[in-house]
């Protein structure tokens, strides 16, 4: 079984905070969208409580 080098653990951290830039990124990028997207969409009138919990 092989050994983890520091040169190895650097890699394996810079990578982890590099995916986790990209999906803060297109979370800001499209985060309004998607949001604006689905507030169009009405539920019926009469919701039950957990559906009036998400549409208010």
């Amino acid at each position: 079984m092989s050994e983890l080098t520091i040169d190895q653990l650097i890699k394996i951290i810079l990578g982890v905070l590099v995916v986790i830039a990209v999906i803060i990124g297109l979370y800001l990028f499209f985060g309004q969208r998607v949001a604006d997207f689905f507030k169009g969409l009405s539920p019926p009138t009469s919701v039950g409580g957990f559906w009036r919990i998400l549409y208010g």
